[in-house]
């Protein structure tokens, strides 16, 4: 109980904090909305288009939580005597990195709803009661292997690399995961590397669930092994930082 108790302290202020960045708030609430207005309004011709661009461009806003200012936050907060002084903190180490996941999260879900208002206003979205709880669960859950690789990012790069690096895996993975454009749109050799992607897995995920389609299991299974993945590479760096630093 005391443990969760700490948890949830560290992560209301690790919320207060961020929310006291307006950058870091502009470029995760506001971004992925413009994107929204910019690039699937014009395309969400009706209900079912909107309901599917409307689940592209909330994946897309969990990418750019998770991969880029989660990923980054992370390698810049690692080198400051901050992250030292909470590593001395009578508290389990892993604590710090669970309160980030969860701060990333929450930041992800208000950018999501950023994108669904945007939607509602400039779009002839209807998302019903049965699809919207769904659709809910499966942005919580399928953001989960996303933020372990920004985990993973931020615990492997350097500072000053962390941006570009995140640049790099975060825009090839939208584009090639069908969060642009529709993944039969896309040129032929992407749609063969598409279906390993983790961000396409994702869109079909999200899609599945606003359309109230049937899902091919192989994309939740597909998501949960790059978690598994990812945590895996997270925690041998983490354990090998650890070793690194405090022996």
């Amino acid at each position: 109980m005391r443990t969760l108790k700490l948890l949830l302290l560290h992560t209301k202020y690790l919320c207060l904090e961020l929310g006291r960045q307006p950058m870091y708030l502009i470029s995760t609430v506001l971004f992925p909305s413009m994107f929204f207005w910019f690039f699937g309004v014009p395309n969400a011709t009706d209900e079912m288009r909107a309901l599917i661009l409307t689940g592209s461009f909330s994946g897309f806003a969990i990418l750019g939580v998770m991969l880029f200012q989660f990923g980054v936050g992370i390698a810049q907060e690692k080198e400051t005597p901050w992250a030292s002084y909470l590593r001395v903190l009578p508290a389990p180490s892993w604590m710090a990195l669970v309160s980030r996941l969860g701060a990333g999260l929450l930041f992800a879900l208000i950018a999501v709803f950023g994108v669904i208002l945007t939607a509602r206003l400039t779009t002839p979205l209807v998302i019903s009661r049965e699809v919207f709880e769904p659709f809910l669960i499966s942005l919580a859950i399928g953001s989960l292997p996303f933020g372990l690789m920004g985990l993973t990012l931020g615990l492997a790069c350097p500072p000053s690399a962390a941006a570009p690096v995140a640049n790099l895996v975060y825009l090839p993975l939208s584009f090639a995961g069908g969060l642009w454009v529709p993944p039969n749109a896309l040129p032929e050799v992407v749609q063969k590397i598409s279906e390993y992607l983790p961000s396409r897995m994702f869109g079909e995920c999200l899609w599945s669930a606003l359309l109230g389609t049937e899902l091919d299991q192989k994309y939740p299974w597909g998501l949960f092994a790059y978690g598994l993945l990812f945590f895996t590479i997270a925690l041998v760096l983490y354990k090998r930082r650890e070793e690194q630093s405090f022996r």
